[in-house]
């Protein structure tokens, strides 16, 4: 084995060695296997906080969108902290909830809201559990060549998803620690040395590569997370999760400030390869590519904290898609009242819709802004509704008419400006009617 290949695997086998270091969720309850309640400090929630939104899919696509469209980049981690402050106004909401999903958080009492919001938000962290497997792919598989793509990806995914499975969030809390750790000493201070050390000699004389101006459509998206932030399973468990309120506020505004350092890193090296004239046939591999240029001999160890962010959402996800399976679907469908056994379906569930999605798109942004389209899409409006106390019979009968909206004007490619504004504003337009309506009825 080459040296590579030796610091990759040895780096892939500590998450999941930490991983297994764990009791064993007992899967007597839904709370048990997926949250710690009074038991975060503020330091777990904030390393735990970063590391699912700086995964190692959201570092190499930050990376990209900064080669294309230079620091436009930087919307995505400013429209984070925002979400994070909206979080920060709206704390005691969270606490004061005993639910463990989204779901639970919005439907109240309501099945059919229920099982509609369940069936959204697991679709959703599917869709980002797998552009976590094709990230885990499109990393690894130039190192070993000589093995096909799907085989690292399978062997890879199946071992987090047995530590989570078996730790369920107290796994994933303790793998996070050492995913931060390693990207801030592999990555982000590589990165920082490198600037200071060039001061001065980070462009060409003649920049000739063109960054482009960023869309409208894609400036929405990437402003998705002041919005995805608030509505985010994992804020909610983790605020639960929390010894205090002070520990929990401090670890979510620290978690946001740990986000942002890891996001401007990583469009730097973007901008910077941009700024040399470096043309990439996939700019998703600018930052494989710019270690192995710049630190030709210690290169692999940024692609370790790559794979440590990769391994931190992967795992992050496939336990909120798991709980969400789970608890909003199987459960109320499922006259089983095992814990256990509607787990380990939703685990199943999990493993195989997200593994055959990343082999028929293997596009990492394409998958996370989808993810995200669709969780606002739904959420948004449902969220307004709660607001405005609208009844929860006429919340979900807006929630279905706009889920039916959307999937008929996707099924028909219709496009009518930003859908990123289209369908959240749709959405709450029919929240807004039904409403009326129903004010209408109790005259």
């Amino acid at each position: 084995m080459t040296l590579a290949q030796v610091v990759i695997f040895v780096s892939f086998l500590s998450f999941i060695v930490v991983g297994f270091l764990v009791k064993k969720s007992n899967m007597k309850s839904y709370s048990d296997f997926t949250m710690s309640k009074n038991k975060l400090n503020w330091f777990t929630i904030a390393a735990g906080i970063s590391m699912t939104f700086a995964g190692g899919a959201a570092i190499l696509s930050t990376a990209s969108v900064g080669h294309i469209f230079k620091w436009y980049s930087l919307i995505d981690p400013i429209s984070l902290i925002l979400g994070i402050l909206i979080v920060l106004l709206l704390y005691g909401k969270y606490k004061n909830n005993n639910g463990t999903t989204i779901s639970d958080l919005l439907a109240c009492n309501h099945r059919g809201l229920a099982l509609l919001i369940g069936i959204v938000t697991s679709f959703a962290f599917v869709l980002i559990v797998a552009a976590n497997f094709v990230a885990l792919s499109k990393l690894i598989s130039p190192y070993f060549p000589s093995i096909n793509p799907l085989w690292i990806t399978f062997i890879a995914s199946t071992l987090v998803f047995s530590y989570v499975f078996l730790g369920g969030f107290k796994s994933v809390t303790r793998t996070d620690i050492l995913q931060y750790v390693l990207i801030n000493v592999l990555l982000v201070l590589p990165v920082l040395y490198f600037v200071l050390q060039n001061a001065g000699h980070l462009s060409a004389e003649t920049v000739t590569h063109e960054f482009v101006a960023m869309p409208l459509d894609y400036m929405v998206l990437f402003a998705i997370p002041m919005v995805f932030t608030p509505l985010s399973q994992d804020i909610n468990l983790r605020i639960k999760s929390a010894k205090s309120k002070a520990h929990g506020m401090v670890g979510l505004f620290v978690g946001g400030l740990f986000y942002a350092t890891i996001a401007v890193c990583a469009a730097w090296v973007g901008v910077y390869l941009g700024n040399m004239n470096i043309v990439l046939p996939d700019p998703e591999q600018s930052i494989p590519f710019f270690f192995q240029m710049y630190f030709p001999t210690f290169g692999v160890l940024a692609i370790t904290a790559v794979l440590a962010a990769i391994v931190s959402t992967l795992d992050s996800y496939v336990l909120n898609s798991i709980t969400a399976i789970s608890n909003d679907i199987i459960k109320p469908c499922c006259k089983s009242k095992s814990v256990s056994k509607t787990i380990k379906m939703a685990a199943l569930v999990t493993y195989v819709v997200a593994m055959m999605i990343a082999l028929f798109f293997n596009k990492i942004l394409v998958l996370a802004l989808t993810s995200l389209l669709i969780y606002i899409s739904v959420l948004t409006p449902i969220a307004l509704g709660r607001l405005l106390k609208v009844s929860e019979k006429w919340l979900f009968v807006a929630s279905l008419i706009n889920v039916i909206a959307i999937i008929m004007m996707e099924t028909f490619s219709v496009v009518i400006g930003p859908k990123a504004i289209v369908y959240p504003l749709f959405g709450c337009a029919i929240v807004l009617l039904a409403k009326g309506i129903s004010r209408l009825k109790c005259k």
